[in-house]
């Protein structure tokens, strides 16, 4: 009786070990569809150019694969991990998985091997090719910042020259206050009131201080006509020193619009006049604009 008993029991464990080991096989079995699974969605993402998604599948079939010891998938999933980080641009990242692939494969005496060493190397080639041309980037990046800072250094000294060249300018002396503070609302109130009344001098140097400031502001075509109306006025007024003032911030706006057939033409004009006017300072500050322009 205690030896049927006894193998009863036996018989019952032993079944339950083997149902244990059918469970296990079932486990291991399942773990490795799911990895499977996880690969083929991170491939996918992969090819949609979603490598972060690609990555983060990869990882949990890695971790599938390293609960299974099962090194081949151990070293696939590393290689498809190792890919999205080569398309993210994560080069350490990708070079430290293809190493851990290459460790697995050289164990295993894999012939695969030579192929992931082949990928060790264009992704260092890839990562030094990409390093230089962001370095290149960086150079090229901090010459046109400098040569930003320059544009805008020359552009302050050109707007400061211009402002003593409107000291030349007869009747601007009434205007430098509110000139000064750039308050073009009493300028503009007066301009109005020039042309109600028909007052071409002030008119002259009203309209030029207003295309002036467009200038100033980035409002080309703006600043050219109103100019072109200073220069008529003052030419009707007969001031040959306000024409030629008028004619040199002509220049400046007509090289900004890069027309410099008649750029060199106004210039031209204006030195010539201060010449004749025997107008030394107007000439020298004149040649100075000129000069910086030419820098630019």
């Amino acid at each position: 009786m205690f030896r049927l008993n006894f193998l009863s029991i036996f018989d019952s464990l032993r079944n339950k070990g083997g149902a244990l080991k059918h469970y296990k096989q079932k486990l291991h079995e399942y773990q490795e569809h799911e990895a499977e699974v996880l690969i083929d969605i991170g491939v996918i993402y992969l090819d949609r150019g979603e490598p972060q998604k690609a990555a983060k599948n990869f990882e949990a079939a890695l971790e599938n694969y390293r609960k299974l010891n099962f090194p081949e998938g151990i070293a696939y999933a590393s290689e498809l991990l190792g890919d999205s980080f080569m398309v993210m641009r994560d080069f350490e990242r990708a070079l430290s998985c293809y190493s851990d692939v290459l460790s697995i494969y050289s164990e295993i005496r894999s012939p695969l091997a030579d192929d992931i060493r082949e990928k060790i190397y264009e992704a260092g080639k890839i990562r030094e090719a990409i390093s230089s041309i962001e370095d290149e980037n960086e150079s090229e990046d901090s010459a046109e910042d400098k040569l930003a800072m320059e544009v805008s250094s020359e552009a302050e000294t050109l707007f400061r020259l211009s402002d003593e060249l409107l000291e030349f300018v007869d009747g601007f002396e009434t205007y430098r206050d509110a000139w000064s503070c750039r308050d073009m609302d009493f300028l503009r109130d007066n301009l109005e009131s020039a042309a109600v009344i028909g007052d071409g001098s002030s008119g002259a140097v009203l309209n030029l201080l207003t295309g002036k400031h467009e200038l100033e502001e980035g409002g080309i075509d703006d600043a050219l006509r109103f100019i072109k109306r200073s220069s008529r006025l003052f030419k009707e007024t007969g001031d040959m020193k306000g024409l030629a003032v008028s004619r040199v911030i002509t220049g400046i706006v007509l090289f900004i619009m890069d027309e410099r057939e008649n750029l060199y033409r106004v210039f031209k004009e204006a030195l010539a006049t201060f010449r004749s006017l025997e107008l030394d300072d107007a000439e020298r500050v004149a040649m100075k604009i000129i000069n910086t322009l030419s820098r630019m």
